[in-house]
């Protein structure tokens, strides 16, 4: 699970459709010590999902977004993404090595990603 400390580092951004990638990427966090917040394990039953992902977004440093093509229209990506350009987050993108670039939405194309 997320830690414990009130400022999150890191924001994982991502759909349902990638839950399994999601949290294989949030357990390879925990296990390195860093405080991150993931939905699944941070947002308490009875708590309104939409308030709960923006306070997490302002309270964050930096939004990790994992992309794959299927995932790419997700409205929630775009909020999330326009959220975090908004709010000046250091913006990571990790992209599935079968994402063509020209498909990768453009605020994430002109920043270092990885594979």
């Amino acid at each position: 699970m997320g830690t414990a400390m009130s400022k999150k580092k890191v924001f994982i951004s991502y759909t349902h459709d990638d839950d399994t990638w999601a949290k294989a990427f949030a357990d390879a966090l925990a296990q390195h010590g860093l405080s991150f917040w993931f939905d699944q394990w941070d947002i308490k039953p009875g708590e309104k999902i939409s308030e709960a992902i923006d306070q997490a977004l302002r309270e964050s440093e930096s939004v990790v977004f994992l992309l794959r093509p299927e995932s790419v229209d997700s409205p929630n990506l775009f909020f999330e993404l326009g959220a975090a350009v908004a709010m000046r987050k250091k913006i990571i993108p990790i992209i599935s090595e079968d994402f063509e670039r020209s498909k990768i939405p453009i605020p994430l194309l002109q920043m270092r990603y990885l594979v």
